[in-house]
């Protein structure tokens, strides 16, 4: 059975690139049928945090990730602590008790040679007097796991196809720290084992720790999984991601109104094609029908926020249904302080969802409909004195009295008639309208808007400008 899993670690909001890898790793179980599981990677003590695991937590259940297992590395500290031991006592393992001020040297003699750093594994070669010696003086230790030496590592990658790597690239490295809390490569390989992890799917920065990965499997006699990296995600300017981009959290894109649906689907597409088609709008049920990491290219992505802010626009406009939009749109609304009624919601966005392409964006845009008073400022005002608005305005409100534009068409019928009697151009009558509604010359169109607003409130605000012109 497939199983894979989504480790992040609590030290920051969910980068849109952890969301795609957990995106990746959830569509692919669900496709061949497996299991799917959420590890939180809190062994960093000092950088670790509670509201970030909340965070992370909320995010993925935002994005409609169901996880059939879920685990802490906190929780688990002996079961590491019992692995490092057998690791110790079968001699893949030794105590270093090299200083951080012997280290630094070690790499400043590097760095000065101009070659990349590694450890000189002369803590390898202690005796066990030795040992016993430092630690009898109180010397703080970590364990360092024997890299073989003479052999590459060699693993085909399911994007990357195969690679090889020189262990002496990286030599002896620490799986517990002084402190006594493990290190990544160690509890990484240790959880996954233990949790019949089959597929490792991350992003393609790990690869340098794979073969540190596999050596540990190898030493435990674990089955090594099948790993697959993921190409990196670019900015437009085709260098990494990062904040200088703009928004690089899934929390960003859901404070603005972007849509789960559609940030799932549009992560999706970087850097997976799906097979035989052009299209680009899925269902989560349609790609975990088609999703397979054969058709994931190894080739960077290219983040496109215009891009993701149309498939958000083509969500809302098509996709969705009323009743969810208004679940969606409803607490923005709120928040604006706007006073919000279902049904009336439901009216609005039933006329008005094809004028916008994010929630923040509705916010603006369904104002009108929501203010109880307009404000018109002199520039507006007297735009209107320019206009014969007030006969506009006057003979509108008289027809009010008969008619009930209670649909655009109705309203547009009605802006007919007062053109032709007062024999003025339609787009007089319509900015006098619109100006006296909003208080603006641009909006969502005047014939929903004077068909879904409260007749109440459209004679009062028609009244109040009557008021100004005098």
């Amino acid at each position: 059975m497939v199983k894979t899993r989504f480790a992040p670690s609590p030290t920051g909001l969910l980068h849109l690139g952890n969301a795609r890898t957990a995106i990746f790793s959830y569509l692919f179980a669900r496709h061949h049928k497996g299991k799917f599981v959420l590890r939180i990677e809190d062994t960093d003590r000092e950088r670790s945090r509670k509201e970030y695991e909340k965070a992370l937590i909320e995010d993925l259940e935002w994005l409609r990730l169901e996880w059939d297992e879920f685990y802490r590395q906190s929780e688990r500290f002996p079961l590491y602590r019992e692995f490092a031991e057998r690791l110790l006592s079968e001699g893949y393992a030794y105590a270093c008790f090299c200083t951080p001020e012997e280290l630094e040297r070690e790499r400043k003699e590097a760095q000065a040679k101009g070659i990349a750093y590694r450890y000189s594994g002369k803590c390898r070669y202690l005796t066990k007097v030795q040992i016993e010696k430092l630690k009898t003086e109180g010397r703080t230790f970590t364990l360092r796991f024997k890299v073989p030496e003479g052999q590459s590592v060699v693993f085909e990658d399911l994007v990357k196809g195969y690679i090889s790597i020189n262990p002496e690239d990286f030599g002896d490295f620490v799986i517990i720290r002084s402190d006594g809390t493990p290190t990544y490569n160690f509890v990484v390989v240790v959880d996954d084992a233990l949790m019949g992890i089959t597929h490792v799917i991350r992003g393609e920065d790990h690869i340098p720790n794979t073969p540190k990965q596999i050596l540990i499997y190898k030493a435990l006699n674990f089955p090594v999984p099948k790993f697959a990296h993921l190409p990196v995600i670019l900015g437009r300017d085709r260098s990494k991601l990062s904040k200088r981009h703009g928004g690089v959290s899934v929390r960003y894109y859901r404070e603005r109104g972007f849509l789960p649906e559609a940030l799932f689907n549009y992560l999706c597409l970087l850097g997976w094609s799906p097979p035989n088609t052009e299209r680009e709008i899925f269902s989560k049920e349609e790609l975990i029908e088609i999703f397979d990491l054969k058709d994931v290219n190894s080739a960077p992505a290219v983040f496109d926020v215009d891009k993701l802010r149309w498939i958000n626009g083509v969500y809302i406009r098509e996709i969705l249904s009323v009743d969810k939009l208004v679940n969606y749109a409803y607490p923005f609304l709120k928040s604006a302080g706007y006073k919000v009624e279902e049904n009336y919601l439901k009216l609005v966005l039933e006329r008005t969802r094809d004028s916008y392409d994010t929630l923040e964006d509705m916010v603006k845009r369904l104002k009108p409909f929501f203010e109880e008073e307009v404000e018109i400022s002199q520039e507006m005002l007297s735009k209107l004195k320019q206009m014969r608005s007030k006969e506009i305005i006057e003979l509108f409100l008289k027809k009010l009295s008969v008619f009930k534009p209670d649909s655009p068409e109705t309203v547009k019928d009605l802006a007919r008639k007062v053109t032709k009697e007062l024999g003025v151009k339609p787009k007089e009558v319509w900015h006098t309208l619109r100006i006296a509604l909003t208080g603006r010359l641009e909006g969502i169109g005047v014939d929903i808007l004077l068909s879904t607003l409260p007749r109440e409130r459209v004679e009062n605000r028609l009244k109040y400008i009557l008021s100004l012109l005098g």
